[in-house]
């Protein structure tokens, strides 16, 4: 026997126009709907269930149509909570049955045609913003303030409980006056941070940002740091290769930065740890697959230094004037791929640079490291800031160049002739740093002028004397095929 009674089935037959359905067909047919009804239910349920879910909504019987091929039912949603009304049908003769339906809400007719019209709904739309570039979030609406991600990492971090953690970076004490004991061990401070912490209010918490890197790059970093710093020729030049080359190395960037900051400070008088950080940095700056712009603020301090630093190396014998023509290339290579963007940037460091030159007091080395920073910025930066100070310049290099017999007969210690021997160095970095200005300003006047009247070398001796000093004026006539190039003198001496 089926719980829906034929005569159900016959009301239905009728209501999609099959009158007078046979009764043992109509029983037939209560059988199957009744079949087919505890299926989908057992269906629906197996939704309900995987949804961690105890009660059976309408999505669930939807879904389980879904599954069946059968068109889901219309008009009915889960978010409804549809009420159900008992009444009894039958009479006493034939018995009284329960009949559980749907109440169904009486609408007048005249308030729905009063009723105004609801605002059209607006059309769906969908927006982009950047939730951070290269690590840095940017301060739009879309995306939280610092101050609530702080809040937010400060939450968690009160959760945990306080005896158990150790003392943390930018976790400190507050009310520690001079009854706190200095010599006591770190125990006793964890100790009292943790007490501190206990009680809600007696620790300043400075949350940190932890920088997460997988296993594979932690193992990469320290490979390429052991072969940076390595005394194989091969294994250093492989590893330098790599971060010229690697795509894959923006996680790992500002770690490789930091490294070379830190090798440099304190690898001033370790002449092969400074060239390997230069050539690691060059690499890094080369790699056109990398974002450097954010870390320049870092990188800069630690090329200056190793360009007009005081003393490189162990012992002024060293070769360091090669270090620092790298430090200048490394300059010059920062200053053409980002001095587009940042237009502070070269007048900066030429400001830096020129400081350092003009400075009596310092060394001739440090000199030498700010003439080849000039020089490599341009003709015109040599010609602007160098020049005009090389007459002045010149009396104090002249006493220690070799063709000053004085000097010559002077020279009996050591550190006077390391002293001589710098001094000639910074002398033929001017020289070179005029030549190369001349040799360019000459191709500029004559493509300007190709018609410009022709000057000898004799001509502009004096002129040149007066401008620039006698050593640097004697060593530039000097250079071989100066008078193909008389016209860049020019640039030099105005009065010409």
């Amino acid at each position: 026997m089926s719980v829906f009674p034929p005569s159900t089935i016959k009301d239905i037959a009728e209501a999609v126009g099959i009158p007078n359905l046979k009764d043992d067909v109509a029983g037939a047919l209560a059988q199957d709907v009744e079949y087919r009804i505890h299926e989908i239910v057992q269906e629906a349920m197996k939704f309900m269930r995987h949804s961690k879910r105890t009660k059976l909504t309408v999505d669930d019987i939807n879904n389980a149509l879904r599954v069946r091929n059968v068109e889901p039912l219309y008009g009915f949603n889960s978010s409804e909570s549809s009420r159900f009304r008992k009444t009894t049908v039958g009479t006493a003769a034939t018995g009284m049955t329960d009949v559980y339906f749907v109440e169904d809400e009486e609408l007048d007719f005249e308030g729905i045609l009063s009723t105004p019209l609801p605002k059209v709904p607006l059309d769906v739309t969908f927006t982009s913003h950047w939730l951070a570039i290269e690590g840095v979030q940017p301060a739009i609406p879309q995306n939280p303030t610092p101050s609530d991600a702080k809040a937010d990492l400060l939450h968690k971090r009160i959760k945990l409980d306080p005896g158990s953690l150790a003392v943390q970076p930018g976790v400190k004490a507050v009310g520690a006056g001079a009854g706190a004991n200095p010599g006591s061990g770190s125990g006793a401070n964890n100790a009292g941070i943790n007490h501190a912490n206990a009680s809600g209010g007696g620790a300043e918490i400075k949350p940190l940002v932890k920088h997460v890197l997988s296993k594979e790059l932690q193992m990469y970093y320290e490979r390429i740091a052991n072969a940076a710093l390595s005394q194989d020729e091969v294994l250093r030049a492989t590893g330098i290769s790599s971060l010229q080359n690697d795509p894959g190395l923006h996680q790992l960037l500002p770690y490789f930065v930091q490294l070379a900051a830190e090798k440099v400070t304190t690898n001033l008088r370790n002449l092969t740890v400074l060239e390997s950080m230069m050539a690691m940095l060059n690499a890094l700056l080369e790699n056109n697959n990398l974002f450097v712009e954010p870390y320049l603020h870092q990188i800069m301090p630690t090329v200056l230094t190793c360009l007009v630093a005081k003393r490189l190396g162990e012992s002024p014998q060293e070769n360091h004037w090669a270090l620092r023509e790298s430090a200048a290339n490394i300059i010059l290579l920062i200053i053409n791929k980002y001095g587009t963007a940042y237009h502070t940037l070269q007048p900066r460091v030429a400001r830096t640079l020129l400081h350092a030159f003009l400075d009596p007091e310092k060394p001739f080395t440090t000199h030498y490291g700010a003439v080849l920073g000039l020089s490599r910025l341009g003709p015109e930066v040599f010609n602007t800031l160098v020049v005009p100070n090389l007459k002045t310049y010149s009396t104090l290099l002249e006493p220690y160049l070799p063709n000053d017999t004085a000097m010559d007969e002077d020279l009996v210690s050591q550190e006077k002739t390391v002293k001589r021997k710098e001094a000639e160095h910074c002398f033929e970095a001017i020289v070179a740093g005029l030549t190369s200005m001349i040799k360019h300003e000459a191709t500029r006047e004559a493509q300007a002028n190709p018609s410009g009247m022709l000057l000898s070398l004799e001509a502009i001796r004096a002129p040149l004397v007066s401008r620039i000093g006698e050593a640097f004026a004697n060593a530039v006539l000097k250079q071989e095929g100066i008078e193909l190039h008389i016209l860049g003198f020019k640039s030099i001496v105005t009065s010409l």
